[in-house]
């Protein structure tokens, strides 16, 4: 019996000791394989073939999910979706990365280019802002998580303009508002701006714009109230026509 099974143990590490070199030639190629297909996928990017050199790095993840390339491929297939502006396709292959990679090196990146995507998206500002909205919270979430990212500065610069859009995008609504003499509408939208968008150029309008509906509905202490505030605004130095504007509704009121 303990020559039986000396024997076949004897064979297995035979066996083992002859796939060895197999083993480690297989991963070898693999290895080349996958950066000669990511050299060649580049070549299509870099011939502004961006569908094809989209798919081609797609591919390498496919067929070497675990080559050093595959996560740069990913990467790579997404700026190469940017440059066809196919967004869609764009956000699946983040999606999917940012799910199954949470640690890696690039997530800065695929959330910076998440967020891009949603940017170069954004309407005028008589439309829908979903798009604008959720390029805000991919470029927030970006610059929360890592703030000393190379891609975080961008991303608040983009803020300011998102923000400035998104109170612009309001204060239409609030116009649109008066305008049908929807006075509550209008005040909830004028509010919201000041509230959440208090440092954009458009947080003076919105307070002239209440003292003109309190004032023409007979709420005058409100009227007052939202006065003093925007009366602030020039105190600290933001001078605008909307004060001197306000003051002419009721010169002998707004002093």
């Amino acid at each position: 019996m303990k020559k039986i099974i000396s024997s076949i143990f004897s064979a297995f590490l035979l066996i083992s000791l002859l796939l060895a070199p197999i083993s480690s030639c297989s991963k070898k190629d693999e290895k080349n394989n996958a950066e000669i297909a990511y050299s060649k996928a580049m070549k299509l990017l870099n011939k502004r073939s961006f569908v094809e050199a989209a798919e081609a790095f797609i591919k390498i993840d496919e067929e070497y999910p675990f080559s050093r390339w595959a996560l740069k491929s990913q990467t790579m297939a997404v700026y190469a979706y940017y440059k066809e502006e196919n967004y869609v396709k764009l956000l699946q292959v983040v999606d999917d990365f940012l799910r199954l990679n949470p640690a890696s090196e690039y997530v800065p990146y695929m959330m910076y280019m998440k967020g891009l995507s949603y940017y170069k998206q954004i309407p005028e500002i008589d439309r829908a802002q979903d798009n604008t909205q959720q390029a805000s919270f991919a470029f927030r979430e970006l610059v929360a998580r890592f703030p000393s990212s190379e891609h975080a500065a961008d991303a608040k610069e983009k803020l300011t303009f998102i923000d400035e859009h998104l109170a612009g995008a309001k204060m239409s609504i609030g116009r649109y508002d008066i305008q049908n003499q929807n006075y509550i509408g209008a005040i909830s939208n004028f509010k919201q701006v000041i509230q959440r968008y208090r440092y954009t150029h458009q947080v003076h309008e919105a307070y002239f714009r209440l003292v003109e509906i309190y004032y023409k509905i007979g709420l005058k202490a409100e009227a007052l109230q939202a006065y003093k505030e925007l009366k602030v605004l020039e105190n600290e130095g933001q001078e605008s026509i909307w004060l001197i504007s306000a003051i002419k509704i009721n010169p002998d009121l707004f002093k």
